[in-house]
């Protein structure tokens, strides 16, 4: 959390005096909207007082200040672009100081624009060296950019910095692990995908991969309202033993998206995974590139999972026959209870259900509402809207009244 003060007191403009009361006015009433949280008047009276003393400290750090207090009220709304505005104009305002440069680094990586974030990040250590924060966000960049090597580097001086930095061990032994399976692993490079893939790995296996994506990225993203993710996709291509050691998931899990397409070729047996079922998991896991594309991490996992499967495999007359025992028996799960992410959380049957059931509720709301509110919803959740609320919006309905409908829909 970065905590910023303004300074009312000690504004000092060698000017004459009716124009120095007046900076001093304008000041005045800058920190009273600034205290007030009245960000936009308070970033035009800091910007009057601006304009009559723009070399006067105080007033450059408070029209930093209340710029970046504006831009973290739209990084809380999920409106990354609209902050990133706000903080160039704070690095215009003050240039020296680091803290704007890495909020704005932040939206970047949100955002996946990686090479953006990085030019920032190295701005920011130019003026502070030892800022932790910036080395952690340089670690995080490089990760996202695929070069776990000089990611693991940063975090390991930030470990001996400040050992005990929230998340920091968990990202450490993540990119271990995965710098340890992958060490060796070759790339290659697609318009929209960059590969990097097991060595053994045949041309046939590692095409097909990245000719099913290739299809995904033009008929998922034309579904979604013509959604066609800019930025370089990253896929994995594992055997089975490497998918395990890299992921460090359970053996049900056949692919996975953490900010890079993950999926093994081969099953735990060593048989080949044929081509239905790779299709399947590559067209599911691609669903979540572009749902975070969309709304970023401002999505409910039954949301983000059932349209996974809406788009990767039908509602079979098996899958409601399961659902219709699971209601007689009072299994169903509540959807409030499956808005949050539930690997790790049930047991496999439990989490086969709960993946059944996000399946059946976005299939019913498609059926029903079309994909265009579905679309819609997730406007809704990329305005930073949450979830329940923008149901209620776009449907008119809450968890509760979901529930009820999806199990009258199972009637035969």
């Amino acid at each position: 959390m970065i905590v910023r003060r303004i300074v009312l007191i000690g504004l000092m403009i060698s000017a004459a005096g009716a124009v120095a009361e007046t900076a001093a006015e304008y000041n005045a009433q800058g920190v009273e909207h600034y205290n007030a949280k009245e960000w936009a008047a308070a970033i035009e009276a800091f910007g009057k007082a601006y304009e009559l003393a723009s070399d006067n400290a105080t007033v450059r750090h408070n029209l930093c200040n209340a710029y970046q207090s504006a831009a973290n009220d739209l990084i809380k709304a999920m409106d990354f672009d609209g902050a990133a505005e706000l903080l160039e104009h704070a690095i215009r305002i003050a240039p020296e100081n680091p803290s704007p440069l890495l909020q704005l680094a932040g939206c970047y990586l949100r955002l996946d624009m990686i090479s953006d974030a990085v030019f920032r990040i190295e701005e920011a250590l130019e003026i502070a060296p030892d800022n932790v924060a910036a080395h952690d966000y340089l670690g995080d960049a490089y990760y996202k950019a695929n070069d776990l090597r000089a990611a693991l580097k940063e975090w390991e001086w930030v470990q001996k910095a400040d050992p005990g930095r929230p998340g920091l061990k968990e990202k450490l032994e993540k990119a271990q692990r995965e710098q340890t399976v992958e060490r060796n692993y070759l790339k290659t490079r697609r318009r929209h995908f960059e590969a990097s893939f097991a060595p053994g790995t045949t041309h046939r296996d590692l095409s097909k991969v990245l000719q099913i994506l290739d299809q995904a990225y033009m008929d998922i993203g034309y579904q979604f309202g013509r959604v066609y993710p800019p930025n370089t996709i990253l896929v994995v291509v594992y055997t089975a033993e490497d998918f395990s050691e890299a992921t460090q998931l359970s053996e049900h899990v056949g692919a996975v998206y953490d900010g890079k397409i993950r999926v093994p070729l081969e099953d735990k047996s060593g048989q080949v995974i044929d081509d239905a079922e790779l299709e399947r998991r590559l067209r599911h896991e691609y669903v979540h590139v572009v749902v975070r594309h969309i709304a970023n991490d401002n999505v409910p996992w039954w949301l983000n999972e059932g349209l996974a499967e809406t788009f990767s495999r039908d509602l079979t007359e098996q899958h409601k026959a399961y659902l219709r025992k699971a209601r007689d028996d009072g299994a169903l799960l509540p959807l409030r209870q499956l808005a949050q992410t539930q690997l790790g959380k049930l047991s496999p049957s439990a989490l086969g259900l709960a993946y059944c059931q996000a399946h059946a509720t976005v299939h019913w709301l498609r059926e029903r509402y079309g994909q265009r509110t579905l679309n819609l919803l997730l406007s809704s959740l990329a305005e930073g809207v949450e979830a329940e609320e923008a149901l209620r919006f776009r449907y008119r309905r809450t968890y509760e009244m979901l529930d009820k409908e999806l199990a009258k829909s199972l009637e035969k």
